[in-house]
């Protein structure tokens, strides 16, 4: 039974690369570079975010971020 939902799931996930890429196709084929530029500064901009996020911890009470999480786990 697991093997049959390893092997849905990866179906799955195919199916849906395989229209996400048809879609950006059709974008990039309809607008040209311009679509290329966009996808490129949304990338770097949740990559900057990511960068930039504070750091955090988990316990029994949740989850903490900011100036006191590095303070807490020392």
């Amino acid at each position: 039974m697991k093997t049959a939902k390893s092997v849905i799931a990866f179906i799955f996930l195919v199916m849906v690369w395989v229209t996400v890429a048809s879609v950006e196709y059709d974008f990039v084929m309809s607008f040209g570079i311009l679509f290329n530029v966009l996808v490129s500064v949304c990338g770097l901009s949740i990559l900057g975010a990511l960068v930039r996020a504070p750091e955090g911890y988990e316990d029994e009470n949740g989850f903490h971020f900011g100036a006191l999480a590095g303070a807490a786990l020392r």
